[in-house]
């Protein structure tokens, strides 16, 4: 969440315009529609008929939502998915398109099929960034973006146990999308930066079943207490410094953490040493993900049939800015190499493009 992601959103009308184009060279290219899907797996609501582009009026959780379509071009079919999430200040646009975001629609150029979620606070414009998604959550959740994690007392008690309605809502745009376009369930990804990091994190430690694996990057832990107390900012940044190696428990999974989740693979990033968030006054710094990081790989290197890589860069808390391209299609090969059901021994991690360090296992750079 940088100075320039700020930036984009000043320009959004104006590239507003130019996406309109970058969606139509996207429904020109789109595979074959699917005669009919193979079982219930693939489903939409009634009379809902998703597209290529923008698909707003999707009923779920009694909401209507929007989602942004670009499907694959050349590649195999079935084509692995790819769900990625923008962080507070940007918007769904500029993480799919903007040169200076995640420009993550490039992906669909190399087989994967890009679904790009449009927040729930952005009230189904995909041009929207930080001003109506900035700042505390409600309904018992703890930030505005994503329903990420749960607030602290008993406000948040309610989704100790319930993924909420935005985990809910990926997977139901995913199983729209397969009635349409011919998708592999076996390689189906998401991931985010910042709070798109966090409810990553949120959804694979609540949804593995679904998904083969995820992306977050410079997500929360939301460290909590054993008891499952919500410890402050520096009480948990205490917590991991004192003991790098522990679980942690976070309040962006369930309560308590699960010790067991289907195999899948997961890849997470550290921004470096300026991977840091400041709230602004009276708050002032109140993330560091060096912290948060560290608990996540903690946790999903522990559980049998999980693969974890624990990644670490330079570009500080940002969607990977270092030879984005190169890192993006590095890190998607990467987990659609691992499709659900593969043997954990099998996985084989390549070297990451110039920039990036990356290991198999949790964190060991950062105490």
């Amino acid at each position: 969440m940088t100075d320039r992601s700020h930036a984009l959103e000043g320009v959004a009308g104006l590239m507003r315009a130019g996406l309109a184009g970058l969606l139509a060279a996207g429904c020109a290219a789109t595979t074959a529609p699917q005669e009919a899907a193979s079982s219930d797996f693939w489903r939409c609501p009634a009379g809902f008929e998703v597209r290529a582009g923008l698909n707003t009026g999707f009923p779920h959780d009694g909401m209507m939502r929007a989602f942004i379509v670009v499907p694959p071009r050349g590649g195999t079919e079935p084509a692995p998915v790819w769900v990625p999430m923008s962080g507070t200040v940007e918007s769904a646009n500029a993480n799919l398109f903007a040169d200076g975001s995640g420009a993550n629609a490039r992906l669909a150029d190399h087989g994967f099929m890009v679904i790009g979620p449009v927040r729930q606070c952005a009230n189904q414009d995909p041009a929207i960034g930080f001003k109506a998604c900035d700042g505390l959550g409600s309904d018992g959740w703890n930030w505005k973006p994503w329903n990420d994690g749960r607030a602290a007392g008993e406000a948040g008690r309610k989704w100790e146990n319930d993924e909420g309605p935005d985990s809910r809502f990926f997977e139901a745009m995913v199983r729209c999308v397969g009635v349409r376009w011919k998708l592999d369930a076996s390689r189906l990804y998401l991931g985010g930066i910042s709070a798109g990091g966090t409810v990553t994190n949120r959804v694979l430690t609540f949804n593995s079943d679904f998904w083969a694996g995820g992306m977050p990057l410079s997500g929360e832990w939301y460290i909590g207490a054993d008891d499952g107390r919500r410890l402050t900012f520096a009480e948990g940044r205490e917590a991991v410094r004192a003991a790098p190696t522990k679980i942690h428990q976070g309040h962006i999974g369930p309560t308590p953490l699960p010790q067991r989740l289907d195999p899948m693979i997961v890849l997470t990033m550290w921004g470096g040493e300026k991977d840091l968030w400041d709230c602004g006054p009276p708050l002032g710094l109140c993330s560091d993900y060096r912290p948060s990081t560290q608990a996540g790989s903690n946790y999903f290197s522990s559980i049998p049939g999980v693969v974890h890589i624990a990644c670490t860069g330079s570009h500080g808390h940002r969607w990977p800015s270092v030879n984005r391209d190169a890192f993006n299609l590095w890190a998607l090969r990467t987990l659609a190499s691992h499709p659900k059901g593969s043997d954990p021994k099998d996985f084989v991690l390549t070297a990451p493009p110039e920039g990036y360090s990356c290991r198999i296992g949790p964190y060991m750079d950062h105490y």
